[in-house]
Order: structure tokens, then sequence, then C-alpha cells
């Protein structure tokens, strides 16, 4: 029986999916997981760094959202002390195999439907704007209003899912409505960043705590909503999701 899954994130497609399968395997499987970056270490890029910890960040929510115990390694990468902790590793179709001799490893399955890779792309690559934009704006202590305004966008191809798949079950109700209130709360929060830039204020923690609730969602929506969405969904629903 695995107990505890090692789970290689990056900033792909690919590794998304890849960790939506390893959530829901560990919750059968009553295991906990750790997510790593393989190459966090890789570059001295500060940027970069800041990105595979928003990825991770993503990662550990989505595996939360399923009520799996994860923790997050971060940059520092695989401890080779603690390497015989893992009895499972899960990785995506492509991606390397950690160095972990004996480790069993799984490689997860992929949707290989073109409708699917265009209409999940096209909502992952939304997500990873949204991940760098906050990232900009928390970096000064005066955001530019431009950022805050482009955060502010609703983007039709989380709404276009959640319609979809409210259509096709039931089962998911609980989770979408707690997505929506997230929603609203970060929307609340942009809008007051944005009236305190309007008025010349300081701005306080409220951008922070709205980073946190999209980061909570994002990696909800990853990891919760579009594996249930690639179950439940037919072509029909993701042939209109794609256009």
């Amino acid at each position: 029986m695995y107990r505890h899954l090692l789970v290689p994130v990056e900033r792909n497609d690919a590794s998304v999916e890849a960790t939506g399968h390893a959530a829901e395997l560990a919750r059968s499987l009553g295991a906990r997981i750790t997510f790593v970056s393989l190459h966090a270490g890789a570059s001295d890029d500060a940027a970069q760094h800041r990105r595979i910890a928003a990825a991770l960040a993503r990662a550990e929510a989505a595996a939360r959202a399923h009520g799996v115990p994860a923790t997050v390694l971060g940059v520092q990468g695989i401890d080779s002390a603690a390497a015989n902790d893992y009895d499972l590793v899960c990785i995506a179709q492509g991606s390397a195999v950690p160095p972990l001799p004996g480790v069993a490893v799984l490689i997860a399955p992929s949707d290989a439907r073109p409708m699917v890779t265009k209409a999940a792309g096209a909502l992952l690559a939304v997500h990873r704007m949204r991940s760098d934009a906050y990232d900009d704006a928390l970096r000064t202590s005066r955001p530019d209003a431009r950022t805050i305004e482009r955060l502010r966008e609703t983007h039709h191809e989380e709404t276009a899912l959640t319609t979809a798949l409210r259509e096709r079950t039931s089962t998911l109700d609980a989770e979408l409505d707690e997505l929506a209130r997230l929603a609203e709360r970060e929307a609340a929060l942009l809008a007051r960043v944005a009236a305190s830039i309007a008025n010349g204020e300081v701005i306080d923690d409220t951008l922070l705590a709205s980073a946190r609730f999209a980061c909570e969602r994002m990696g909800r929506i990853e990891g919760v909503v579009l594996p249930a969405a690639r179950r439940y969904l037919r072509d029909a629903d993701w042939n209109a999701l794609a256009r």
C-alpha cells in the first residue's frame, strides 16, 4: 500500500493534469503527498523561482481540496536523507523521473482529445497569467493600476467550464459554490486595492489576501474541477468550450 507520494510540479499543462490524478489517488489510498520542483535549483532567476513557488502552492491547494495532507519542498529539492520515505512517484507523461532508486513510478494518464487539450490549455494559460500578474503587483509597494485592472478582468474560460459541469452533474455543486465564494472575495479585495490606488492611499495587506484567495481557487480548479470535467463532460461540451 502506498502511503507517501512524491509529485514533481512543473509550469505546464501535463504537470497540472498529473497533480489532479495524484491527488485523487492519494485520497483513495489515504496517502499523503509531497510536491517538489526538480528544476528549482537549476536557475538563479528569482522570477522563475517565484513562478515555481506559485505552481507548487496551487498544487498544494488542489491536494487540500481533496482532503489529502500535503507538503511542499520548495526550491531546495529532494533531501537525499529522506528519499526512503517515499514509496511512489507520480509524474506527468514526458517528465523526468526523480533520482530515487527503488521507488515505484506511476506515469499519470493524459487526456489526448484535441478539444480537451485546447480548452484546458486556455484555462491554465489564464491561471499562469494571473499568477504572474499577482507576482508583479506584490513586488512593489505601489502596484500599477493597469496590473490591478488586468487582475479584475473576468475570464470566460472558468465560467464556461463551471456552467457546463453544473449542467451535466450535481456532484460538484458544493465545490463550485465554494469556488464562487472565493472569486467573490478576491473581486471585493481587488476593488479595495483599486480604490486605494485611485485615492493615493497606502496599499496594505489586501492585495496579498486577494492573491491567496486566487491561489486557492485556481489550485482547486486545477486539481478538482478539471479532473471532474474530464470525467463528466461529453465531447460536444468540450468542442463548445474549445471554440
